[in-house]
């Protein structure tokens, strides 16, 4: 055997024809795999997509939807900041939208700007405005009509009395007639330091409850200021259902603190960077800033009455309807209306904003006689 050499044939062929039966049979099998993964993969692209693209055109409607009673671009824009994945993006809002089926506290350390902020919001909703204060003076709020200066307690808590019957009168109208029927009858009531007031005032708890129920409904809107953030302090204690009816709007201070409430550190540091950041609820706003908001309530307070309420009238401290006063208020919005516009005047003097632009550009001509 020494110079003989042995056959040993190896069955190699047959083994790499099974291999590659098996490799081929493999990507049958995970191609149609492979093409769900990229259907998937652009579906989930193409939604994201078409979220976004969704979003720039409801906001276009929006802004096209109100030319015709904004009469243009002039209003302030309040914005939030969306913080998504730990990166702030600021995202255009309007707080008005937000607040249109709430009620609003406002709670900030004093000088913080509350007071600032709730009269640019009364100007902005229109109306009729109606301040609560016992220690502030007419001067405060440039023109509107404050109740309860030097502590008069009292008359805060009759003026509450007349607001729960003027609310019942309101839903009695709409129950009748519709919501149609309460348009140009809205109302603005500001309430300074409320907590205190729900201690000196029997009907501060009971204005509060119906308010926040029924309120925005029949055309009234609360902006409660407090310093305090407990809920104990506002009287909502155990009345979770009352107080989902606010928004809270925190400012300064005590939007930091309650951002470290949420541990969000980032969101801690982007309030802590500038005073007009502010946390509505827990999302991050960007208010306007302090020259912004006195913009609208630097004009010359024009001098208004308080009609006599009576079943048959409900559209409160409307302008003097002598033929003296007529011709003086008149005057003075025509002048006003050169150094400004008459859109300014529309909107931030006589409070016709949004829908009610056309409204308010009717009684304007009014005012002044018919002149452009």
């Amino acid at each position: 055997m020494g110079g003989k050499w042995v056959a040993m044939p190896l069955k190699i062929t047959s083994k790499l024809l099974d291999y590659g039966l098996w490799f081929g049979c493999r990507l049958v099998i995970v191609t149609p795999r492979l093409v769900i993964w990229m259907w998937k993969s652009l579906s989930r692209l193409s939604l994201e997509f078409s979220v976004m693209a969704s979003k720039s055109y409801d906001k276009l409607i929006t802004v096209y939807d109100k030319l015709p009673y904004d009469g243009g671009f002039d209003d302030i824009g309040l914005s939030y900041v969306d913080v998504h994945d730990g990166v702030i993006a600021p995202c255009p809002v309007d707080l008005l939208t937000e607040i249109q089926s709430k009620q609003l506290m406002i709670i900030g350390a004093t000088g913080s700007g509350k007071s600032t902020l709730a009269q640019w919001l009364s100007y902005q909703v229109g109306g009729t405005v109606i301040v609560y204060e016992c220690e502030g003076s007419p001067d405060s709020w440039r023109g509107l009509q404050v109740v309860g200066q030097a502590e008069d307690f009292d008359s805060i808590n009759q003026s509450m009395a007349a607001d729960l019957k003027d609310l019942t009168h309101q839903i009695e109208i709409r129950a009748e007639r519709g919501d149609s029927a309460l348009a140009g009858s809205d109302r603005v009531l500001i309430a300074e330091e409320f907590p205190e007031l729900v201690q000196k005032c029997s009907n501060a708890s009971e204005w509060l409850e119906r308010h926040a129920r029924r309120g925005r409904k029949a055309r009234r809107f609360l902006i409660l200021l407090s310093q305090y953030d407990q809920v104990a302090a506002w009287g909502l204690e155990g009345k979770s259902g009352i107080a989902a009816n606010f928004l809270k709007l925190r400012l300064g201070k005590l939007a930091v603190k309650h951002a470290l409430k949420l541990k969000d550190d980032q969101l801690v540091e982007w309030l802590k960077s500038d005073s007009t950041h502010a946390l509505l609820d827990d999302d991050p706003i960007q208010l306007p800033t302090f020259r912004e908001l006195t913009q609208v309530t630097r004009q010359s307070p024009i001098s208004t009455r308080e009609i006599a309420e009576t079943p048959d009238r409900t559209e409160l401290n409307q302008f003097s309807e002598s033929s003296e006063d007529s011709q003086i208020l008149g005057k003075a919005l025509a002048e006003l209306a050169q150094t400004k516009s008459p859109t300014y005047v529309i909107k931030n003097v006589l409070g016709y904003t949004g829908s009610r632009y056309q409204a308010g550009k009717a009684e304007f001509q009014k005012l002044i006689g018919g002149k452009e």
